[in-house]
């Protein structure tokens, strides 16, 4: 597909993250799912999350309302219960809300856990700082993170929420799910639904960011 920009001028939702899944397969000479396994949620001790959940697992999947209540249309979500054509990179893995606390905690640390390191702190802090923004009028501008005023969601992003500038890096996924790192409060926070792709949620995850911050006490 060709480029929307020259790379490092601007951000743009797309597939990136999809190919970027592909090249990781490539030099691992391994898939996608086994080498984040191996790589990642053994190491951090994750044992609820993969890209295919097991039949005794799968009770615990949260579901979501069976109809849209505004369009009266069905919820159809990707089902994680059945193997896939491939895994993907951006999306199809499933967790639970203790196990993507420890990875996000892993990144407040600077890229390890007890004991267990995957990262450097020198390639931890730069992840965190935005170096491109949304060109006006593109896809990522329609998105919750762009909306509010973060440029590139998988970037720091400058809140005043409850007083004051903070750093945080914040992430929101398909279904209404959220999280964000605070490294001034030493804080990570996990917002965990299961909605439609595409419903509206900014004022659902805008409020619930509000009463994280009031809740602090000092």
């Amino acid at each position: 597909m060709p480029l929307a920009h020259q790379p490092g001028t601007a951000w743009e939702y797309s597939l990136s993250t999809d190919v970027l899944g592909r090249v990781v397969e490539v030099v691992s000479g391994t898939t996608l799912s086994r080498f984040l396994s191996e790589r990642v949620f053994t190491p951090l001790k994750m044992s609820d999350t993969a890209f295919l959940v097991a039949k005794e697992k799968a009770g615990r999947l949260a579901q979501p309302f069976a109809t849209d209540t505004a369009t009266g249309k069905p919820i159809e979500l990707l089902d994680v219960t059945a193997p896939q054509k491939n895994d993907a990179g951006g999306a199809g893995s499933a967790s639970t809300t203790s196990d993507y606390a420890r990875f996000c905690q892993m990144l407040l640390n600077g890229g390890q856990l007890e004991g267990a390191r995957l990262l450097s702190r020198a390639t931890v802090e730069p992840h965190g700082v935005a170096t491109t923004s949304a060109p006006s009028g593109s896809r990522a501008t329609s998105t919750a993170a762009t909306r509010s005023g973060s440029g590139s969601p998988y970037g720091k992003k400058p809140a005043s929420t409850g007083g004051g500038l903070r750093r945080r890096v914040p992430m929101g996924g398909a279904a209404g799910t959220a999280f964000w790192i605070d490294p001034k409060e030493q804080m990570v926070v996990v917002f965990m639904t299961q909605n439609q792709p595409g419903a509206p949620r900014r004022y659902d995850r805008e409020l619930f960011q509000q009463l994280v911050y009031q809740a602090i006490a000092d």
